[in-house]
């Protein structure tokens, strides 16, 4: 280990424009940027610093509680609603125009596409308020909080998408570009076609920047235990791919060495975790903060990086054999056998996995014959890493009668894309075949591409009806995804009911230009789906739905969010799981993080929606493969 220096983004004579943080929900990511916003902006009170978070669930200002923040430091927790109807306001006219250009639609068909709601509007807002943000050159760095793994890698795909919706668009423009110069001579680019360079530019700048060393750096943050490693691995991989600078790594929460049993087994894990890092991470530097007895928050904020440790090699093992036991109390009831659908959610990093891996395997052991499905809806999949076998896109056997999906929601919408423009080349040179329709055929072919993003993510979740509905299962059992784009996820059925809704009207309107009978019955089956997902997601005799949370108070506070947002879709709480709770011993860091969890779960129940079953499950071994899982699964639950 080296001391007495700090991580090269915090250096003030440093040219960087972006700062992002990344990784595993629940590594401490948000603590690490308001950290690293607070000691620039303190350090160099000349210049204008952001801090912005693209999280749904936002938790800087919390994070930041009581304490005063500089005034060169401004701080942003982006709403995509808000961004969503600012960009509306502000371009409204203008795609309008570019759509009456370039389609058969009528005012009435484009206001009513204009005003319906998108989903999946986190991402793209916040790619785009980012983009905007360096163009305008006004904050001498922004530093991002970013969302979990899955989500982050979305908002990094971004340009790709919004690059979609532009020749969308540019497509929608060619006819009348074509004719005004075919017909008048007049080449000039009028203010539709600036429009839509300006936002390619905007697009370029980003993408020049996020790639560039001396402007951006992509700080991945991760724990010290295995699954924590493995997703970190995987990012840094798609980070590598997209050319995006990735040079330091921060280990959270270290245990120092100790005499004591548990603190010595649990660093010994973490030394054993941080040794597939080392062999990994091969163009990275690391630094590690300690685990602290006094939660990170409000003043204890700024003092973050004077704890930061370079570490250089692995710290010797301790000789202790000790294992931590299992150790569960109040155990909830197990879920009736005719349950259809069970959810785990949950913050990010809290053990939503391993719940629904034991759960899953718990129901398999306790109900013979019955056929379990485990489906995981996080981009950053994990259920393979916890049962410890490579789990496919389509359902993997795990063991007789209990299969696993991880589903890839962009590969299933890419599939209904090719099958779309296949149908379409198909009704246009059989019904028009002596007639040169070019730019129609083009807007045509771009339609899906307008479509709203979410639509992928939706298409996954209905995969589960497929599966009750079609008899393959008796239960689906759902690792979700963190809870800001879980309660995402629950509301789109809604949303997306009204896109196919005015979609349909459409087909049926023009149905005279454009006959697409396969795309209209894979929507109408999309619709028939969402129908009855949205009916069993509210009825309790079917659906579950089982909270996980650890005893922090930034988890405990955002879980109290997450039950108040579930109540207000008419979604009830099984029960609450408080995960990683730290075991009673004479060892003084271990008491002080008891006391502390103590008093935190103590006040948690004062929220009305907190009072429920709560099952207490204690730091244990790793409960990493089907063997720990079985034993955790039969210690979760009581029949």
């Amino acid at each position: 280990m080296i001391n007495n220096a700090l991580p090269a983004f915090l250096n003030s004579d440093s040219s960087l424009q972006l700062i992002f943080f990344g990784g595993k929900g629940g590594v401490g990511k948000t603590t690490c940027a308001c950290a690293t916003a607070l000691q620039l902006a303190t350090s160099q009170p000349n210049k204008l610093f952001l801090l912005v978070s693209t999280d749904p669930a936002h938790s800087l200002r919390d994070t930041y509680a009581g304490l005063t923040l500089p005034e060169n430091l401004e701080v942003v927790e982006l709403d995509a609603a808000a961004a969503l109807k600012n960009f509306k306001d502000r371009h409204d006219q203008v795609l309008k125009e570019i759509a009456e250009r370039g389609t058969f639609l009528d005012d009435k068909d484009l206001q009513s596409l204009m005003d319906l709601s998108l989903p999946g509007m986190d991402e793209v807002s916040a790619y785009l308020e980012i983009a905007e943000w360096l163009q305008l050159k006004r904050y001498h760095c922004i530093v991002i909080d970013t969302a979990p793994t899955g989500h982050t890698l979305r908002l990094l795909e971004m340009p790709d998408l919004v690059r979609r919706w532009l020749v969308g668009l540019d497509t929608l423009l060619a006819k009348h570009r074509y004719i005004r110069r075919h017909f008048t001579g007049d080449s000039r680019l009028d203010h539709l076609d600036r429009f839509l360079l300006e936002m390619d530019n905007s697009l370029k700048v980003m993408e020049g920047i996020i790639t560039d060393q001396n402007c951006c750096r992509f700080v991945i943050v991760m724990l010290a235990e295995l699954m924590s490693v493995e997703e970190s691995i995987d990012l840094a991989r798609a980070l590598k791919l997209r050319k995006i600078p990735t040079s330091e790594l921060i280990v959270n929460q270290l245990l120092p060495t100790s005499d004591c049993p548990i603190c010595s087994a649990r660093r010994n894990r973490q030394m054993l975790a941080l040794m597939v890092a080392f062999k990994q991470f091969h163009e990275q530097q690391f630094w590690a903060l300690p685990l602290l007895a006094v939660e990170p928050r409000g003043r204890t904020v700024s003092l973050l990086w004077t704890q930061a440790v370079q570490l250089s090699k692995i710290g010797q093992l301790s000789s202790s054999t000790y294992a931590l036991p299992l150790r569960v109390e109040s155990p909830c009831l197990l879920p009736a056998r005719t349950a259809k659908l069970i959810i785990f959610s949950g913050k990010g990093g809290v053990g939503k996995t391993t719940m629904a891996c034991a759960t899953a395997l718990r129901m398999h052991k306790q109900y013979p014959g019955l056929r379990v499905l485990l489906f995981s809806t996080d981009p950053a999949h994990s259920l393979a890493d916890c049962l410890g076998i490579k789990i496919k896109n389509s359902p993997t056997q795990v063991l007789p009668g209990l299969d696993a999906q991880e589903i890839n929601a962009e590969a299933a919408f890419d599939e209904v894309r090719s099958e779309y423009r296949d149908e379409l080349k198909e009704f246009l040179v059989g019904a028009l075949p002596n007639i040169d329709i070019t730019f129609d055929r083009e807007v045509m072919e771009h339609l899906l591409d307008l479509a709203p993003p979410g639509l992928d993510e939706i298409m996954s979740l209905t995969a589960v009806m497929e599966h009750i509905s079609g008899g393959c299962y008796d239960v689906v059992v759902m690792d979700s995804a963190p809870s800001g784009h879980l309660i995402r996820l629950l509301e789109l059925p809604a949303i997306i009911t009204d896109w196919l809704k005015q979609f349909f009207s459409l087909l049926l309107k023009y149905r005279h230009v454009m006959r697409l009978p396969k795309l209209s019955e894979r929507l109408v089956d999309l619709s028939r789906k969402l129908k009855a997902l949205r009916v069993l997601l509210c009825d309790p005799d079917k659906t579950s739905i089982y909270t996980v949370t650890i005893p922090t108070n930034l988890a405990l506070e955002k879980t109290s969010e997450m039950l108040a947002s579930l109540h207000r879709l008419g979604i009830s709480t099984k029960a609450i799981f408080i995960n990683q709770i730290t075991p009673e011993n004479g060892c003084e860091l271990c008491q002080a993080l008891n006391r502390r969890e103590d008093r935190q779960i103590k006040k948690a129940r004062e929220d009305v929606l907190f009072d429920r079953q709560q099952t207490r499950v204690f730091l244990h071994s790793d409960s990493g493969g089907l063997a720990r899982l079985d034993a955790l699964g039969s210690s979760l639950y009581r029949n």
